[in-house]
């Protein structure tokens, strides 16, 4: 029988207890605190360098006008994030307002007004044992609160920091450490273990809010940003380049979220031609050629849009001032894949092509001259390569003979054996010029069930063709010196085969003429040493990869370029080529484990004696650094035979093996492959090279050319190698070979 005296008696009860703990909990002065705080804490989100989001971590308002601080670190290295608010309010930052590299601190500024700055607290006072609270982001779980205490102060490398005992999770970093005050006293820079870990004190922030050196997001964006000399955006979208591609994204401010962006290139008037390879992410949106832009609103467009073609004359900013010229469907378009979109002007006679085959024809003249680019609208994002116009450009389909020709060549190839290097069809086919790859890479899509087999033919054909202008450009004419420039854009046409080269040398030329222009007549070499180091770390901002060091874009000169980011290598053949042209004698050195630029003053003195080289560390900025800092770098001393200049092909092979270290890592063997190919075609005594071709070849079935390696190795008997498992592997393949 159910006692309803005591059942009365504990729901009485029970409700004044909840009651009680309620009351207990609302004083509680932690909870307290953090409520206070928390308006005050953002979410971080970075990007890594394609763009996308890669990480969060947290940070915290200081200053009521939009100040937000944080770690290093957690912004990234020259790249985008944004900060979202518990509000939920996000905001992109406008400035870097200040950095501290070495104790891995930042200051922000967003447009914002009325923020609740947290007090900054004094963190020359903190006791061991003191209690403590952060509110950051751990593990994404956005906003938490984690008790702890001051455990020590701590030496860390030559920086002072604050050891904290507390939950310390990915996402902290940034974390303000408050006090039961209220007041922050440090900011989580360094994890040690789940629930240890390392704060930077806060007096460190005060000096940077006192003394700014803000800069704008314009010029601290250089992943991806455009080139400002080549492209200008209208009416607003999200323009970047990666890998010799334009990415378009979002919506633009125009009706229909149109978005511009267009060549600062002079423009042909009367007659020309224009032509775009571009890719929609989705057919329902659209993107594609624009000219004959006045700089504001008007233009024409020819573009696909849901999966049709159409030619627009664009009159004015909203729809009512659009006329659609013509929209048609064709087969020759291909969805979500690269289709190339070409128009030829004559006069006011308008011919549109899709992937060479003609499928408007019009004429209208009511727009006057203007400048070329490119369009696109609403959200799907689209992506654009090789473009170009002029007075005349020479069409780039594959002649049709040329394309029977290598058709008829592969046809009775067996393709089960594929890939087999052929002395004889491979020589014809290289013969046969660059439109070889194309012409595979069509027959791959027409012929599915060989298409992998194709497509791998079409790839090492490209790698012949690009080995062979490497090699070439490392072998100059004897009146000649290497072109370094040159040799590194053919090493990065290996990964981009679509690579154009001309818009990059004409940088290195444009880059070299603003300095010069900022120079005084008759300027002596120091200065003109000193303008280049301003003008690429400082004003272009240069840098060295730290949070992608070993990404590949890093050894590739283009992409490089485009980012200003990279290897202190990379970062080297920038400055010496720059310098080059600035007739600056500045070269590489090989030195171990850190590759660094070096300035050759003029000979003096009665004896015309070589003076000391100048040593620059382009991967930290250009700093000019002494034999004795070099030193720490190789973990060895320099000799003076290793100052002397590095070689073109020491520098090129040089940069072959971070690239197959990098696919090494990445267990990327057909890249392996071809890095290992390019450099025994630099250097076919690499035995080492040699021999690891050959172990890898194998792992991919590609006996027939392991054993050419593995023959090579055993008729040449170097001593410095085991020949047995080279001996064993080879007999095996023999026998693998026989019982076939």
């Amino acid at each position: 029988m159910i006692n309803f005296r005591f059942l009365k008696f504990c729901l009485l009860i029970i409700p004044i207890g909840f009651l009680k703990a309620a009351e207990e909990k609302k004083n509680d002065p932690v909870e307290d605190l953090a409520k206070k705080a928390r308006g005050s804490i953002v979410v971080i989100s970075s990007s890594d360098r394609e763009g996308v989001r890669s990480g969060t971590g947290t940070g915290f308002v200081v200053r009521e006008d939009g100040i937000i601080a944080t770690n290093f670190h957690v912004i990234g290295q020259h790249r985008g994030f944004s900060i979202r608010f518990p509000d939920g309010k996000t905001y992109e930052p406008t400035a870097i307002l200040a950095t501290d590299r070495k104790r891995d601190l930042a200051l922000i500024k967003i447009d914002a007004k009325q923020l609740t700055p947290l007090k900054l607290g004094d963190s020359d006072t903190l006791k061991p044992g003191q209690g403590i609270l952060a509110i950051g982001n751990p593990l994404g779980l956005d906003f938490s609160v984690s008790r702890g205490v001051v455990a020590a102060e701590r030496d860390i490398d030559g920086v002072d920091m604050i050891q904290i005992a507390m939950p310390i999770e990915p996402g902290s970093s940034g974390s303000p450490v408050l006090d039961m005050e209220g007041n922050v006293r440090g900011v989580i820079a360094i994890k040690s273990s789940a629930a240890m870990g390392f704060a930077v004190p806060v007096n460190h922030i005060k000096p940077m809010l006192e003394n700014p050196i803000p800069t704008p997001m314009k010029q601290w964006l250089t992943i991806g940003a455009l080139d400002p000399d080549e492209w200008k955006v209208h009416l607003g979208g999200h323009w970047r380049q990666r890998a010799g591609r334009l990415i378009a994204a979002g919506r633009g401010s125009g009706f229909g979220g149109r978005t511009l962006c267009i060549s600062r290139r002079e423009a042909p008037e009367d007659k020309f031609a224009c032509e775009v390879e571009v890719k929609l992410e989705d057919e329902s949106g659209a993107a594609g050629l624009a000219f004959y832009h006045d700089g504001e609103y008007n233009h024409y467009g020819f573009y696909p849009t849901n999966g049709s073609i159409r030619l627009t004359r664009f009159s004015g900013p909203d729809v009512f001032s659009w006329s659609i010229l013509n929209t048609v469907e064709t087969d020759a378009y291909k969805p979500g894949e690269w289709n190339r979109i070409r128009v030829d002007y004559n006069k006011g006679k308008i011919y549109c092509h899709v992937n060479g085959k003609t499928v408007i024809e019009f004429k209208d003249t009511r727009l006057k001259p203007g400048k070329f680019g490119l369009v696109k609208f609403r959200d799907p994002s689209a992506e654009f390569r090789n473009f170009r116009f002029g007075d005349d450009l020479t069409e780039a389909s594959v002649p049709r003979k040329l394309s029977a020709k290598v058709n008829r060549m592969v046809e009775n190839i067996d393709h089960r054996a594929l890939p087999v290097y052929n002395s004889k069809i491979y020589e014809e086919l290289i013969a046969a010029g660059t439109h070889v790859p194309d012409i595979l890479n069509q027959r791959a899509k027409r012929l599915r069930e060989e298409s992998k087999q194709l497509e791998n033919l079409a790839s090492q054909i490209h790698e012949r063709l690009v080995i062979l202008d490497l090699v070439a450009s490392l072998n100059p004419p004897e009146s000649e010196a290497i072109n370094l420039l040159e040799a590194t854009l053919h090493l990065s046409r290996l990964d981009n085969p679509h690579l154009v080269s001309k818009p990059y040398v004409e940088r290195l030329e444009r880059m070299a003429s603003a300095i010069r222009e900022s120079l005084p007549e008759n300027a002596k070499p120091k200065a003109k040493l000193d303008a280049l180091i301003q003008y690429l770390f400082d004003k272009q901002g240069f840098h060295g990869s730290g949070l992608d060091y070993y990404h590949r874009s890093n050894s590739y000169i283009n992409e490089v370029l485009d980012d200003r980011e990279g290897l202190p290598i990379t970062l080297s053949i920038v400055f010496i080529e720059v310098a080059r042209r600035l007739e600056l004698p500045v070269h590489g050195l090989g030195i171990p484990r850190r590759f660094i630029a070096a300035y050759q003053p003029p000979v003096s003195g009665e004896k015309k004696e070589i003076g000391e080289p100048v040593l620059i560390d382009v991967f930290n900025s250009g700093k000019i650094i002494t034999r004795k800092e070099a030193e720490k770098f190789a973990g060895k001393k320099i000799e003076d035979s290793q100052i002397q200049p590095a070689q073109g092909k020491d520098i090129i092979i040089r940069m072959l093996h971070n690239l197959l270290s990098v696919a090494e890592m990445e267990d990327d063997r057909v890249s392996m492959i071809r890095y290992l190919d390019a450099i025994l075609a630099i250097d076919e005594n690499a035995i080492y090279n040699r021999a690891m071709r050959a172990m890898v070849l194998y792992s991919q079935k590609r006996n027939t050319e392991a054993i050419r390696d593995l023959e090579w190795l055993v008729s040449k008997e170097p001593e410095d190698i085991n020949m047995t498992p080279i001996n064993d592997l080879l007999n095996r393949l023999y026998q693998e070979k026989e019982n076939r």
